[in-house]
């Protein structure tokens, strides 16, 4: 047997003669996207010979037949009951209680954002390895990042993050013995605010086998492109950037933007409204039909985690033109998109001519992106997750 003394937790040993158990905790009400989905994927995904591995959420939308997701209560019913007349937030608070009795039976803790102080605290009270996941990169690193381009925009006031939560990050971050960080950026943002290296754990989001689908289509005739943006319409995202570079391109085809923008920028925005060459979708849960419509996925993000829909995009074989933050770690540069400064104009524009006429480029690039895709699907993140994390703990056995 094979003894190995972790750092940061007092008096605790990790056995690894045996199968370790994580109960992953997300304080959510788990859909079938977003991140509550991915937080789901990644614990079903991790379970192994070596790891046993459980999700607790507020509730799920997922299969609840299967005892390895745990919730609040187990029938739908009863928690919009208890929505209705509690609210999340005090349905949150019970969630915590539940948490501390159900952590005592698992060796690791691992703690989605959202969860509670108190809940790193109790995880740590009862000698757990903990584990937390880093969605964004840090929020120290976020704000100096949007600090500096609402100079540019000349926006005065915005709602930036408060300190107050980044001193919760730091103080979390402290306490984690290890660190999930989805991204290149993630885990640099986390070096530039003091994080011990020995803590991160490199890594990335994926999609399930019911994303991945090759849509068959006629290619957009020579010069003709049509683009799509996914996202939140913010600064952070760079939807600003991204009206601009589309305009002046100045090619055949449409931008179609899906999500709904910031009432704070719609003054920047409304321009570009009344143009034939964008389309403005608020929201819709039937996002395939617009990646199959698509030529190329774009995404100039300022600050991201790594983006899910950059996921959904190679699933649906689409060549991705992407800022670092939106596709790096994920989209291989010259090989399935271009991986470009947000802020430089001219390379956007050269790469969306380049893909408008060069037909035979813009299909080479789709097919190694579908293919690109089979490495990042749930069961394949999940495996090398758990191996890391086997592999900081100890050797396996």
């Amino acid at each position: 047997m094979v003894l190995i003394r972790t750092a940061n937790i007092k008096n605790s040993l990790i056995h690894m003669d045996r199968t370790q158990s994580i109960l992953l905790y997300d304080p959510r009400y788990t859909t079938s996207f977003g991140i509550g989905y991915a937080a789901d994927s990644i614990a079903m995904s991790m379970n192994s010979s070596d790891l046993e591995v459980d999700v607790f959420s507020l509730f799920s939308d997922l299969d609840l037949q299967l005892d390895k997701r745990k919730t609040i209560v187990r029938n739908k019913l009863l928690f919009s009951v208890l929505n209705k007349f509690l609210g999340l937030a005090r349905i949150r608070k019970l969630s915590e209680y539940k948490f501390k009795y159900l952590i005592r039976k698992y060796d690791i803790a691992y703690l989605w954002p959202g969860a509670h102080l108190r809940t790193f605290q109790q995880a740590k009270k009862h000698g757990k390895i903990l584990v937390i996941e880093s969605i964004n990169c840090h929020q120290n690193t976020a704000n100096q990042i949007l600090d500096k381009e609402m100079q540019i925009l000349g926006i005065a006031e915005y709602k930036k993050i408060p300190e107050a939560s980044i001193a919760d990050e730091n103080l979390k971050l402290t306490m984690a013995d290890y660190i999930f960080c989805p991204s290149p950026n993630v885990t640099k943002s986390m070096l530039e605010n003091g994080i011990e290296p020995a803590k991160l754990i490199e890594t990335s989001y994926g999609l399930g086998e019911h994303q991945r689908h090759y849509p068959k289509k006629t290619t957009s005739p020579p010069g003709e492109l049509n683009g799509l943006f996914v996202g939140s319409g913010i600064i952070r995202k760079g939807i600003h950037l991204l009206l601009e570079y589309w305009r002046d391109a100045n090619l055949k085809g449409k931008l179609v933007i899906v999500g709904s923008i910031d009432p704070a920028i719609e003054h920047i925005v409304k321009p570009y409204r009344d143009d034939s060459r964008f389309e403005f979708i608020n929201f819709t849960k039937n996002i395939d039909q617009y990646f199959k419509q698509a030529d190329v996925f774009m995404l100039p993000s300022l600050e991201e985690g790594s983006p899910l829909v950059t996921y959904l995009a190679i699933g649906a074989g689409l060549p991705c033109i992407v800022s670092p933050m939106g596709g790096e770690g994920v989209i291989r540069d010259g090989v399935d998109g271009y991986i470009i400064d947000p802020h430089d104009k001219s390379a956007w524009i050269s790469v969306l001519s380049l893909l408008a006429t060069n037909k035979a480029k813009l299909k080479e690039m789709s097919l190694a992106a579908y293919a690109r895709s089979e490495y990042f699907l749930w069961h394949n993140v999940g495996q090398r997750r758990a191996d890391a994390l086997i592999t900081r703990i100890g050797d396996k056995r």
